[in-house]
């Protein structure tokens, strides 16, 4: 009989197994109660986490979907016995953190020293434009609650470059934008806290995630050399802050852990969400794009990634826009055609108050639909539009305006077409400057990730349309939401998913798009529509 050696918080010990039984089976039969099966043994729930070394039959399909990445852990109730095993009971807890819906689970094994009376962490994604703090327990690995709001240093400029500038040249901008972006962070755990009947005394780890420089305000570093040649960080992080640096005096106990960053314009959010979504474990070719005021993506498999980022300005987040806003309640945020005049709907319902980027993506295309817009760019005035349009087009003394709502006063500016024609041909040039430098076709691409809120909003058949999207790639897009996110959480309650995210920066390279001739020769390609 399989002899099945336990290790243990009290110890080693010894079980007797059956050939062919299942480990949890076993375990049961001995009268463990680790670990826990509240699927019952269907191998559904991805619960009965174990270390497994030994004589048992490998892995199916079925199992490895539910598996965390890396190590030697198996569900005990899909693994079964050929022969002597090992099991270690304290890898067997583990934690579950969700991207777009999907939850991926990881071994909860926190990074900090957790005491019995329980701990808390929280878990930071630093959007260029919003901000999203969870807050975890790190002894359960429950998620007690999400706080999400406009980044606070958006008074400081809109873009990245903008705050470069600022911590650059204001008097205390380093300062103030760094107190700025902590102060947010900490009100928002201490909210969090309050909701969740916790106290901030027990907040132990924050993990934070974030492009280059919002790592570097947050950390309280000069983010200058990333502004000029050869946009080489101070830093790329990846390590932990001690207490003792003072980042959160509401909490002064916890320590800090900022993402690994790849270079200057690709950062921790990026390292996170290759992580999140799985696609850093791709056999085959995928393209990984984060769509925001920096376009950040990724091409490549589980053997290494070639990264690059082009700004694309902050018009997909409603800036700069003239009606523009965030996705938020009274936003714009889906326009079709319904029998050949526009439509719209409207966050939250209601009067619209102003139009967010995914009601920008549609609203474009269908201009284009209607042949309102050339293939240069140019929004056509009443006279030259095709018949039947002079409802909804309007030209004066400040140009020529689409209508949605005149009453609301919402409407796109031929401004506003140009600000977005720029936006996706700087996207759009980005992939297939990346796909020219790896020498890889559209065809090859098996899943295109599509993150962050905007990404995750979007109608993946309009962005086609306008270019945004490669249109051949649209059929295998796949919307993985703020996988930033996500990657913070598992690295705020994994060790292990902490050191993968390290893992996967170092199995990335950097292509600076500013020195390639090749961008330069699709942006301009980008820029036109397609007929």
């Amino acid at each position: 009989m399989p002899v099945i050696t336990v290790h243990g918080p009290d110890g080693t010990h010894t079980i007797e197994g059956r050939s062919g039984e299942t480990l949890l089976s076993a375990l049961q039969r001995a009268g463990l109660r680790e670990p826990e099966a509240p699927c019952g043994g269907n191998g559904t729930c991805g619960k009965c986490l174990a270390a497994v070394s030994g004589a048992v039959t490998p892995a199916d399909a079925q199992e490895r979907a539910l598996l965390p990445a890396g190590g030697e852990r198996r569900l005990a109730c899909r693994t079964r016995l050929t022969g002597d095993c090992s099991v270690t009971l304290d890898a067997l807890r583990q934690a579950c953190v969700v991207c777009e819906g999907a939850s991926r689970p990881v071994s909860l094994q926190p990074w900090v020293a957790v005491p019995e009376c329980g701990g808390l962490g929280a878990a930071v994604d630093i959007g260029t434009t919003t901000v999203v703090v969870t807050l975890y327990d790190l002894t359960t690995g429950a998620l007690l609650g999400t706080e999400g709001g406009m980044n606070r240093q958006r008074v400081f400029g809109a873009d990245v470059i903008s705050r470069i500038q600022y911590a650059n040249t204001a008097p205390d901008g380093l300062a103030r934008m760094t107190s700025a972006i902590r102060e947010q962070v900490s009100q928002a755990v201490c909210a969090l806290c309050g909701r969740a009947g916790r106290s901030t005394g027990e907040v132990l780890a924050v993990t934070a995630v974030g492009n280059t420089i919002m790592e570097h305000l947050f950390a309280g570093r000069s983010p200058a050399s990333i502004a000029a040649a050869p946009f080489t960080p101070q830093d790329r992080f990846g390590a932990v802050c001690s207490p003792g640096d003072g980042f959160f005096p509401a909490f002064p106990q916890a320590q800090v852990y900022l993402a690994p960053a790849v270079a200057g314009y690709v950062g921790g959010d990026i390292t996170a969400g290759l992580y999140a979504s799985g696609a850093w474990l791709a056999e085959r070719a995928v393209l990984f794009l984060d769509i925001g005021t920096n376009g950040e993506m990724a091409l490549g498999t589980k053997d290494g990634f070639t990264t690059c980022a082009t700004a694309a300005g902050p018009a997909f987040e409603g800036a700069e826009i003239s009606r523009g806003m965030s996705g938020v309640t009274g936003a714009v945020d889906r326009v079709w055609l319904d029998g050949g005049a526009p439509r719209f709907s409207v966050i939250g319902g209601g009067a619209p108050a102003g139009i967010c980027g995914s009601g920008l993506v549609d609203a474009l295309a269908v201009l284009l639909r209607m042949g309102a817009v050339d293939g240069t760019g140019r929004l056509l005035p009443p006279d030259e539009a095709p018949a039947g349009l002079e409802e909804w087009l309007e030209e004066d003394a400040r140009g020529v305006t689409f209508w949605l709502d005149r009453t609301h006063d919402i409407g796109v500016t031929e401004a506003d077409v140009r600000k977005l024609q720029l936006a996706k041909a700087a996207i759009a040039a980005g992939i297939r400057t990346l796909l020219e430098h790896t020498q890889q076709t559209m065809q090859a691409v098996s899943v295109l990730y599509l993150a962050g809120g905007f990404g995750s909003r979007i109608d993946k058949e309009n962005a086609g349309a306008i270019g945004l999207l490669p249109p051949e790639l649209v059929a295998r897009t796949r919307c993985v939401g703020n996988s930033a996110s996500a990657g913070a959480a598992a690295a705020l309650l994994s060790r292990q998913a902490r050191d993968e995210l390290t893992a996967i920066r170092d199995k990335c390279r950097y292509l600076e798009l500013s020195t390639e001739a090749a961008f330069t020769r699709h942006y301009v390609d980008c820029m036109l529509f397609e007929p």
